[in-house]
């Protein structure tokens, strides 16, 4: 029995990640969502051709077997390989090059649905599930074109696959993210965690396939309303409308904010009323989840941590103190921000102005602008 190699089709990875040398480790159980695709789609066609046969003949799926051979440049330019045996006689002359048809097939189907046509009716609806769950690790600016420059060249993206999902009436959506949120219960017996999202501090389940996940879960474990936020990298369940509804199973967990952060973060909220020689409000959950999203935005811009401090009236302050001058930000009870700049050497030289807490770019423009003038 001997074996042969022919490449199967033509991918290029674009934008994003794949901008750099290399392939994400992350983004290979792709190849394997596509060979699955081909086989349902392969399937299906069969059937379809003998409608008198109740199922593909027995060996069906491995007989369909695709190798990753090679990563070229130009973006990310993986080269895959159908490997195919000389002796395998499982299909007659018309059905030699299934598989290689069921490629055509997908193809079609996203040039179609990329037209604005939909799905081509013909498509093989039990592949349908597989098509949507293909393309799940691909971020928003990043997208697969199959046999670029061809007469046959498509792009594949998430907006694509999220029309996939649509008109195939599926009504959950599966994707690998990053969930931001807080860690409130775990019951290990039963792989599930409880999970509140700092997006809209809605409560949703979580699952876990690995137990090895449970030590770093209950490592950011708390039941009070300042447990600290974490970021999950999971394969999470998705409505239409890109609302989370469940976390399926759990890649990884990071605390979000440095650990001296949150932990001057539970300070203020262990403060009692009264805590300033006996006037003080208490700092409420609401103001300090505002602050936080500040202090998020600012890791992600790369702004250096901030003093903090409470405010008499309930609020928290932000200071950044330099030698030439000086950025403070106070978030009040009612979610306003009042954002001020000034120099230590020229009495004219003040910005003052106000923000919703909600306009964390513009709020962490004008602490990057401050902080610019003032530092050294």
């Amino acid at each position: 029995m001997g074996t042969d190699s022919r490449t199967f089709g033509s991918w290029r990875l674009r934008g994003g990640r794949y901008e750099q040398a290399g392939l994400p480790v992350e983004v290979l159980a792709e190849f394997a969502r596509y060979e699955r695709l081909v086989v349902d789609v392969a399937r299906g066609l069969y059937k379809k051709r003998h409608a008198t046969r109740q199922r593909v003949p027995r060996g069906f799926a491995s007989s369909f077997s695709l190798r990753l051979s090679d990563i070229q440049r130009g973006s990310v330019v993986p080269v895959l390989e159908r490997t195919t045996v000389d002796a395998d006689a499982l299909f007659d002359d018309s059905d030699a090059d299934i598989f290689e048809e069921a490629r055509i097939v997908i193809q079609d189907a996203l040039l179609s649905i990329q037209k604005g046509s939909g799905i081509p009716r013909d498509f093989p609806p039990h592949a349908l599930r597989e098509f949507s769950s293909f393309g799940r690790t691909l971020r928003g600016d990043e997208f697969i074109e199959f046999d670029s420059g061809t007469p046959d060249a498509v792009i594949y993206s998430q907006p694509i696959r999220r029309k996939i999902q649509e008109q195939a009436r599926l009504e959950r959506f599966e994707i690998e993210t990053l969930v931001l949120g807080q860690v409130t219960g775990i019951s290990a017996d039963r792989g599930t965690f409880e999970f509140r999202l700092t997006r809209g501090e809605k409560a949703i389940l979580g699952r876990f396939s690995s137990d090895d996940i449970v030590a770093d879960l209950r490592q950011h474990l708390d039941r009070s309303t300042m447990a600290p936020t974490v970021a999950i990298s999971a394969v999470a369940i998705q409505s239409m409308d890109e609302e989370i509804i469940e976390i399926q199973d759990v890649l990884s967990i990071e605390p979000v904010l440095p650990t001296d952060w949150s932990d001057r973060l539970s300070e203020l909220h262990d403060l009692e009323s009264g805590w300033l020689d006996g006037v003080g409000r208490q700092v409420s959950r609401k103001v300090l989840r505002e602050v936080e999203s500040l202090l998020l935005e600012f890791i992600d811009t790369q702004v250096q941590r901030p003093y903090i401090y409470p405010t008499e009236d309930g609020g928290v302050q932000l200071e950044w103190p330099y030698p030439a001058g000086e950025v403070t930000l106070t978030v009040a009870t009612d979610g306003k921000v009042e954002a001020y700049a000034f120099s230590k050497s020229d009495d004219d030289e003040e910005d003052d102005r106000a923000f919703h807490w909600h306009q964390l770019s513009e709020i962490t423009e004008f602490v990057i602008g401050g902080i610019a003038r003032y530092v050294g």
